[in-house]
Protein backbone atom coordinates (compact mmCIF):
# COMPACT_ATOMS: atom_id res chain seq x y z
CA UNK A 1 0.00 0.00 0.00
CA UNK A 2 0.88 3.47 -0.70
CA UNK A 3 -0.59 6.86 -0.76
CA UNK A 4 0.15 9.82 -3.43
CA UNK A 5 -0.65 13.34 -3.05
CA UNK A 6 -0.94 15.16 -6.63
CA UNK A 7 -1.56 19.03 -6.41
CA UNK A 8 -3.62 20.06 -8.94
CA UNK A 9 -2.26 20.33 -12.52
CA UNK A 10 -0.17 18.12 -12.03
CA UNK A 11 1.12 14.57 -13.41
CA UNK A 12 1.81 11.95 -10.53
CA UNK A 13 2.39 7.53 -11.43
CA UNK A 14 4.83 8.72 -14.31
CA UNK A 15 6.71 7.50 -16.15
CA UNK A 16 3.82 4.95 -17.15
CA UNK A 17 5.33 1.83 -15.99
CA UNK A 18 4.26 -2.12 -15.36
CA UNK A 19 4.24 -4.98 -13.33
CA UNK A 20 2.26 -7.53 -14.84
CA UNK A 21 5.19 -10.54 -14.99
CA UNK A 22 7.38 -12.60 -12.84
CA UNK A 23 11.19 -11.17 -14.01
CA UNK A 24 14.69 -10.29 -12.52
CA UNK A 25 12.98 -6.62 -12.80
CA UNK A 26 9.69 -7.01 -12.59
CA UNK A 27 6.80 -8.77 -10.32
CA UNK A 28 3.39 -9.48 -11.24
CA UNK A 29 1.30 -6.85 -9.29
CA UNK A 30 -2.36 -6.17 -9.61
CA UNK A 31 -2.95 -2.74 -8.25
CA UNK A 32 -6.38 -0.93 -7.07
CA UNK A 33 -6.06 3.16 -6.75
CA UNK A 34 -9.17 4.75 -5.00
CA UNK A 35 -9.21 8.61 -5.35
CA UNK A 36 -10.44 11.70 -3.70
CA UNK A 37 -10.43 14.82 -4.87
CA UNK A 38 -10.19 18.27 -3.73
CA UNK A 39 -13.32 20.68 -4.61
CA UNK A 40 -11.89 23.62 -5.99
CA UNK A 41 -13.08 27.19 -7.15
CA UNK A 42 -13.41 30.63 -4.64
CA UNK A 43 -14.93 28.50 -1.93
CA UNK A 44 -13.22 25.21 -2.11
CA UNK A 45 -16.77 23.62 -3.08
CA UNK A 46 -16.85 22.64 -6.56
CA UNK A 47 -16.50 18.60 -7.94
CA UNK A 48 -13.07 17.78 -8.56
CA UNK A 49 -11.57 15.50 -11.37
CA UNK A 50 -8.90 13.93 -12.32
CA UNK A 51 -7.70 10.97 -15.27
CA UNK A 52 -6.52 7.63 -15.09
CA UNK A 53 -4.48 5.93 -17.80
CA UNK A 54 -3.75 2.22 -18.75
CA UNK A 55 -2.94 0.50 -21.62
CA UNK A 56 -1.24 -2.27 -23.60
CA UNK A 57 1.63 -3.99 -22.40
CA UNK A 58 0.99 -7.07 -24.52
CA UNK A 59 -2.41 -8.09 -23.13
CA UNK A 60 -5.07 -5.65 -24.28
CA UNK A 61 -6.11 -3.26 -22.29
CA UNK A 62 -6.74 0.50 -23.19
CA UNK A 63 -8.37 2.52 -20.57
CA UNK A 64 -7.74 6.72 -20.25
CA UNK A 65 -10.67 7.21 -17.15
CA UNK A 66 -12.03 10.20 -15.43
CA UNK A 67 -11.80 9.90 -11.86
CA UNK A 68 -13.56 11.58 -8.83
CA UNK A 69 -14.05 11.32 -5.54
CA UNK A 70 -14.24 8.12 -4.33
CA UNK A 71 -13.89 6.66 -7.76
CA UNK A 72 -11.99 3.65 -7.75
CA UNK A 73 -9.50 2.12 -10.66
CA UNK A 74 -8.32 -1.46 -10.90
CA UNK A 75 -5.36 -2.35 -13.39
CA UNK A 76 -4.70 -5.78 -13.74
CA UNK A 77 -1.98 -5.73 -16.24
CA UNK A 78 -0.20 -3.20 -18.53
CA UNK A 79 1.42 0.21 -18.77
CA UNK A 80 -0.59 2.13 -16.09
CA UNK A 81 0.04 6.01 -15.65
CA UNK A 82 -0.17 9.41 -15.73
CA UNK A 83 -2.32 9.91 -13.07
CA UNK A 84 -3.27 13.57 -13.76
CA UNK A 85 -4.93 15.85 -11.46
CA UNK A 86 -6.99 18.90 -12.88
CA UNK A 87 -6.44 22.62 -12.69
CA UNK A 88 -7.43 23.50 -9.18
CA UNK A 89 -8.24 19.89 -8.18
CA UNK A 90 -5.56 18.33 -5.51
CA UNK A 91 -5.61 14.62 -6.21
CA UNK A 92 -5.06 11.89 -3.50
CA UNK A 93 -5.20 8.38 -4.10
CA UNK A 94 -4.47 4.95 -2.10
CA UNK A 95 -2.66 2.38 -3.69
CA UNK A 96 -2.90 -1.14 -3.01
CA UNK A 97 -1.33 -3.73 -5.09
CA UNK A 98 -1.32 -7.83 -4.77
CA UNK A 99 0.06 -10.65 -6.28
CA UNK A 100 1.06 -14.16 -6.59
CA UNK A 101 5.22 -13.82 -5.54
CA UNK A 102 6.45 -14.94 -2.24
CA UNK A 103 9.01 -12.42 -1.82
CA UNK A 104 6.69 -9.70 -2.00
CA UNK A 105 9.10 -7.13 -3.57
CA UNK A 106 7.39 -4.23 -5.43
CA UNK A 107 9.33 -4.05 -8.80
CA UNK A 108 8.33 -2.63 -12.34
CA UNK A 109 9.48 -1.99 -15.61
CA UNK A 110 9.06 1.38 -16.97
CA UNK A 111 7.35 2.03 -20.90
CA UNK A 112 10.67 2.12 -22.60
CA UNK A 113 9.51 5.44 -24.45
CA UNK A 114 9.49 7.17 -21.50
CA UNK A 115 12.18 5.65 -19.61
CA UNK A 116 14.53 8.85 -19.85
CA UNK A 117 12.32 11.05 -17.91
CA UNK A 118 12.61 8.65 -14.50
CA UNK A 119 17.05 10.02 -15.26
CA UNK A 120 16.25 13.78 -15.82
CA UNK A 121 14.99 13.71 -12.19
CA UNK A 122 17.89 12.75 -10.58
CA UNK A 123 18.74 15.35 -8.28
CA UNK A 124 15.94 17.47 -8.25
CA UNK A 125 14.14 18.79 -5.17
CA UNK A 126 10.79 17.30 -3.51
CA UNK A 127 7.62 19.66 -4.90
CA UNK A 128 7.28 22.20 -1.98
CA UNK A 129 3.97 21.36 -1.79
CA UNK A 130 3.60 18.18 -0.84
CA UNK A 131 2.27 17.06 1.76
CA UNK A 132 -0.88 19.17 1.63
CA UNK A 133 -1.40 19.55 5.21
CA UNK A 134 -3.11 22.23 7.29
CA UNK A 135 0.62 23.74 8.47
CA UNK A 136 0.97 23.58 4.50
CA UNK A 137 -1.91 25.30 3.02
CA UNK A 138 -0.87 29.24 1.79
CA UNK A 139 1.60 26.19 -0.83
Amino acid sequence: MCEVLTPGGNWSSYPPHKHDEHTDVERELEEIYHFDIRGGGPDSTRDGFGLQRVYSSGKDIDVCAEVRSGDTVLVPWGYHGPSVAAPGHDMYYLNVMGGPAEDARWLMTDDPHHTWQRQAWEGDDIDPRVPFTALNEEN
